[in-house]
C-alpha cells in the first residue's frame, strides 16, 4: 500500500482555516504525540470491526508512487470516496472527541473497511508550524459510519490532518485512499519558528539517528536507534513495524508515509541499521515524525530531511 496527501476538507464553516506557517517564538523541546493516545478510545456505541481479511496490498510502504493508492492526503476527495460531517476539535488542552464520516462511491457513509496495519483507519495529526504530532486510530459505528477519536490538542492554532484507509468493495475488491482536511484549535495562533533537527534527536535515552538528506525517487535512507552507544535490538512491532514515519513538507504540510523493509516477522529482531525505501517524490524540507515501541511505550522523535 504506498500513499501520501494533500488537505482541503469539507469541514464546517467554523471549523475550515487555511494552513500558514510562519515565524514566533523559539521551538519547543519536546513535540507532543499521542503516544498515549495511539490506540484511542471511542465514543460510546462504537466498534472497530472488519469485513473481509486483513489487506497489505501493495507491499510495506505508503507514498503515492504509481500504485493502486488514490488521493494525496491534502484534498478531501478522492477516487469516489469523500470526508464528510467533520465535528469541531475541542479546545486547546481540553479533552474531547472529533467525529467524521467517509462517503463512498454511493453517495452514502462507507461502512466496510479492512485492517491495514492492524487498524482500519489511521489518521494523522501535525499542526500548521511542524510543533504537535499525533498518530490516532478512530473507532468505526458499523451502524451509522461514523468514526470518532479521542483527542487533546496543546496549543491553539490551524492544524492538517492526514485520513489513511482502505475500504471494501460489494464485489469483494479494496480501494486505498488517503484523504486530508484543515481545521482550526480555538485560540490565539502563535506559530513558532522551527528550528531545524537534522541527522541526531534524542527522546527517552534513546539516540535515533537518520540520513540528514535525500533525492527524489532515489537511493534509501538509513535509520538507527541506540541508547547508551549501543544498538537497540529490542524494538517491538508498532503496527506491524520496527517503526513508523510520517513526515510533512514544510512550505504546504504535503505528507510522506514509510516503513523500514525490514518487517517484524516472529521473534526476529530488527538490525542495528533499518532501511526506508525512498518515500518521497517532490523536493523540499520535509519535517519527518519517528514512532518506535520498547517495553509497550510508543516514543516520537521528529528529524528533518532536505530532498533534493
Amino acid at each position: 500500500m504506498v500513499r501520501t496527501g494533500r488537505f482541503a476538507i469539507l469541514l464546517t464553516a467554523a471549523a475550515l482555516a487555511l494552513i500558514g506557517c510562519g515565524g514566533g517564538a523559539s521551538e519547543n523541546a519536546s513535540t507532543n504525540t499521542s503516544a498515549g493516545n495511539a490506540s484511542a478510545t471511542s465514543a460510546a456505541g462504537a466498534s472497530e470491526t472488519t469485513s473481509g481479511t486483513a489487506a497489505t496490498a501493495g507491499g510495506h510502504q505508503k507514498e503515492q508512487a504509481g500504485a493502486a493508492d488514490e488521493g494525496d492526503g491534502l484534498a478531501g476527495s478522492a477516487g469516489g470516496y469523500s470526508l464528510v460531517k467533520v465535528s469541531k476539535p475541542p479546545k486547546a488542552g481540553a479533552q474531547g472527541t472529533m467525529t467524521f464520516v467517509i462517503n463512498g462511491p454511493s453517495g452514502k457513509p462507507q461502512t466496510d473497511f479492512v485492517l491495514s496495519e492492524s487498524k482500519l483507519l489511521h489518521m494523522y495529526v501535525v499542526r500548521a508550524d511542524l510543533t504537535e504530532f499525533q498518530h490516532l486510530h478512530p473507532t468505526l459505528n458499523k451502524t451509522t459510519g461514523q468514526w470518532s477519536v479521542a483527542v487533546k490538542f496543546s496549543k491553539p492554532g490551524p492544524y492538517h490532518a492526514v485520513f489513511d484507509f482502505t475500504a471494501l468493495k460489494p464485489d469483494g475488491n479494496t480501494d486505498d485512499r488517503l484523504l486530508g482536511g484543515d481545521f482550526k484549535v480555538g485560540g490565539l495562533y502563535k506559530p513558532v519558528k522551527l528550528a531545524l533537527r537534522l541527522g541526531t534527536g534524542l527522546v527517552d535515552g534513546y539516540t535515533v539517528t537518520l540520513d540528514k538528506s535525500a533525492t527524489v525517487k532515489a537511493g534509501s535512507l538509513h535509520l538507527t536507534i541506540t541508547k547508551n552507544g549501543a544498538a537497540v535490538t529490542d524494538l517491538q512491532p508498532y503496527d506491524e513495524a520496527f517503526a513508523h514515519i510520517t513526515g510533512f513538507r514544510q512550505k504546504d504540510l504535503k505528507p510522506v508515509h514509510v516503513h523500514p523493509e525490514q518487517e517484524p516477522k516472529g521473534n526476529q529482531k530488527p538490525p542495528a541499521t533499518l532501511t526506508l525505501n525512498q518515500p518521497f517524490t517532490e523536493p523540499g524540507k520535509y519535517r519527518l515524525f519517528i514512532e518506535f515501541q520498547t517495553n509497550g511505550q510508543v516514543h516520537l522523535v521528529p528529524l528533518d530531511v532536505d530532498v533534493t
